[in-house]
């Protein structure tokens, strides 16, 4: 008998499928065994014997699919590898599986099976196994919310090139924020309903911006998240252009937002394209980036304004929400001379870094504690916030420290009180902290209480990430 071996590179399928699907293939005549598995090392070592593993078999990776069948006939065994290689490749949804009333799912497709009429799946997996999932559940025609990190920048592409191709989103990866229909998936508010549509290369952007517009009295028809790296030059805005054509066709929406980190210029021609001939006012919330055009903002809380003054036709050069009010004073010793701020919100870190330099502060360091290279197995700090506890106490404790920065994000997903985590942490210790909160009344730990925790505490509140920053920075300045 002799080993016949194919590996399909980046072809993830579930274990049952592949099961049945080497069923069948050992059912043909002249086939002793066939066996498919997914090339990890674990299924490498004990699901097959090292000896009859193939060159090609022993370097496949953990989301490449291994077929394998067992024959004294070389012809008989090609034909069973392209039967195989084509009951593999079929995309149709499964026949309906009755499940027992106390079972769930296991699977992609036997969830498919179960809820024929859904059409979106969420996939939260490590970042390895992650393209794979979310591609088996594009072949079932299913729309995604990748909100998996650590997913590979060349699997992005193929994911969203494959999604387009087939009329689908793929919303992510590391995409932390998309509200459907009023509908939220992870991290996300209770937002009022309204003509707001947001476009978002980043979670805690979306959040902070919707929010806003939220509290204001105005609200949102959709967030579509599109993943931090969507208007990257390599992935070319690909999803973010799909979400533009879909909100410009919606009629619920009567304002654009796109918020995102400075993308490529070229990408950036592309978007602006879009938006002309989507027909609709629209806002880019193009964060740090400077340009005198109305349409821009370099802030979320400018986006907020701008969207807000469009959805309500009045003048579009607001650039903020809030009326500034008078920052407190504080007496720093000389020591004391350093911002540091320490954010679960990557976005909301990155736009409290532009606003200090833009103060003309150099004194700082803002740390994303939501990077991937602090998630990568540990929870997200909107979920966990022991990192940043322990962050802050260390910043407390340091001489040099003059003003610590922090966000609040509350939320469906979001710890069920991060307030008092913080609280507890500052506490008594005399130390100058401002926050913000993301989030409204309606969430389910309440924006309004979660302020009160926080000055219970000692923590000078503002209404938003923006006012914070621009605070520190007086602070230091002695404004």
């Amino acid at each position: 008998m002799s080993i016949f071996t194919k590996v399909k590179q980046r072809s993830y399928q579930d274990s049952l499928k592949l099961m049945c699907v080497s069923a069948e293939i050992q059912s043909i005549e002249g086939i002793k065994q066939a066996f498919a598995f997914m090339g990890t090392e674990i299924n490498k070592t004990t699901r097959i014997p090292a000896e009859v593993l193939t060159g090609d078999a022993k370097a496949a990776g953990s989301d490449d699919l291994i077929l394998m069948v067992e024959s004294d006939d070389a012809k008989i065994a090609e034909l069973a590898l392209q039967e195989f290689d084509k009951k593999i490749s079929e995309t149709g949804r499964p026949e309906k599986s009755e499940l027992l009333p106390d079972q769930k799912p296991a699977t992609l497709d036997e969830a498919v099976s179960v809820a024929p009429d859904a059409n979106t799946a969420i996939i939260s997996v490590p970042g390895p196994y992650a393209a794979a999932q979310a591609m088996r559940a594009l072949q079932l025609g299913l729309n995604v919310h990748l909100f998996s990190d650590n997913v590979p920048l060349e699997d992005e592409i193929k994911l969203k090139t494959f999604a387009a191709e087939k009329g689908l989103f793929l919303m992510g990866p590391d995409c932390g924020t998309s509200v459907i229909q009023g509908v939220p998936l992870c991290f996300a508010n209770n937002l009022k309903r309204g003509g707001i549509g947001i476009v978002g290369a980043s979670g805690t952007g979306s959040q902070e911006l919707s929010c806003l517009v939220s509290n204001m009295g105005a609200g949102v028809s959709h967030i579509i998240g599109v993943g931090g790296r969507d208007l990257s030059e390599e992935v070319g805005g690909i999803m973010t252009l799909e979400a533009i054509k879909l909100l410009a066709n919606d009629p619920e929406t009567k304002v654009l937002a796109v918020i995102s980190k400075p993308p490529a210029k070229a990408v950036a021609d592309k978007v602006k394209g879009a938006v002309k001939a989507a027909g609709k006012p629209v806002v880019l919330v193009f964060l740090g980036f400077k340009n005198d055009e109305p349409i821009f903002a370099a802030t979320l809380e400018e986006g907020a304004a701008k969207a807000l003054a469009l959805l309500n036709n009045t003048d579009i050069k607001a650039k903020t929400v809030f009326a500034r009010g008078k920052i407190e004073k504080y007496s720093f010793k000389p020591e004391q001379k350093y911002i540091r701020g320490f954010y679960t919100g990557g976005t909301l870190a990155t736009e409290a870094g532009y606003i200090l330099k833009e103060k003309g502060i150099k004194d700082f360091s803002i740390i994303d504690l939501g990077d991937d290279k602090y998630t990568r197995g540990a929870l997200h700090p909107m979920i966990d916030p022991q990192l940043r506890n322990l962050k802050v106490l260390e910043a407390i404790k340091d001489p040099s420290t003059a003003v610590i920065l922090c966000d609040v994000v509350i939320g469906y997903g979001s710890h069920s009180n991060p307030a008092a985590e913080l609280a507890k942490t500052v506490q008594g210790s005399g130390a100058c902290v401002l926050a913000s909160v993301t989030g409204t009344e309606a969430d389910p730990q309440n924006k309004k209480e979660q302020e009160r925790i926080l000055r219970e505490a000692g923590i000078t509140v503002y209404p938003g990430n923006q006012y914070a920053a621009e605070a520190a920075a007086k602070m230091i300045l002695g404004e």
